[in-house]
């Protein structure tokens, strides 16, 4: 359930950046690195689940797989309304 965790905290960040910037979140995009431990499609299942349990819809997760990159999973923007 790592990912679960992850993503809980990814969407809080991007939420918290929307709210501060007067926006609504449209698209969160993030670069996935060797230590990221999962893989996209199983990302973005846990990530449905977290929107599914905020009520939130229409998000879309942008997901850049960079095997090179020596992280986890990094917010590299989000796109707001």
């Amino acid at each position: 359930m790592h990912e679960s965790g992850v993503i809980h905290k990814l969407l809080q960040i991007a939420f918290d950046e929307a709210e501060r910037r007067g926006g609504e979140l449209r698209a969160i995009d993030v670069r996935l690195g060797v230590l990221a431990g999962g893989s996209p499609d199983h990302l973005r299942e846990h990530f449905e689940v977290e929107l599914r349990r905020r009520g939130a819809t229409g998000i879309e997760l942008r997901i850049e797989e960079q095997p090179a990159y020596p992280g986890g999973v990094e917010i590299t923007g989000i796109e707001l309304r």
